[in-house]
């Protein structure tokens, strides 16, 4: 009968060690995934971090590329009305002339914004 019992408490004992084997490794994969998941936190926000500048970067370039178009047609208005007055044009064609092409030219301007 003590041989018996002996047997039985020893298969106890490699019961709980397996187990607490087991709970250690599970806590260890447990720890694992954690860094992982932080890891990926801080690569997502850095991303968006990084988008956001990007956005901004893009904003601002298209704001820019329109200011330097609009400049560019208003230079083209003024050398076109210099020309027009050089060549002794009448008055109602030049503001005519000079109409035609200040639309055509916002109409190009906002093409390119789309």
């Amino acid at each position: 009968m003590l041989l018996f019992k002996r047997k039985q408490h020893a298969s106890k004992e490699v019961e709980e060690t397996v187990s607490q084997t087991a709970i250690e490794t599970i806590q260890q994969e447990n720890d694992d995934l954690l860094d992982k998941i932080e890891a990926l936190k801080l690569d997502v926000s850095e991303l968006t971090a990084e988008n956001q500048r990007l956005t901004e970067q893009l904003t601002r370039s298209k704001y820019q590329r329109s200011l330097i178009k609009t400049s560019m047609g208003l230079g083209v208005l003024v050398i076109s009305y210099g020309i027009l007055n050089l060549i002794n044009e009448d008055s109602r064609y030049t503001a005519i002339f000079l109409l035609i092409e200040a639309a055509f030219m916002f109409m190009m301007l906002r093409g390119d914004d789309k």
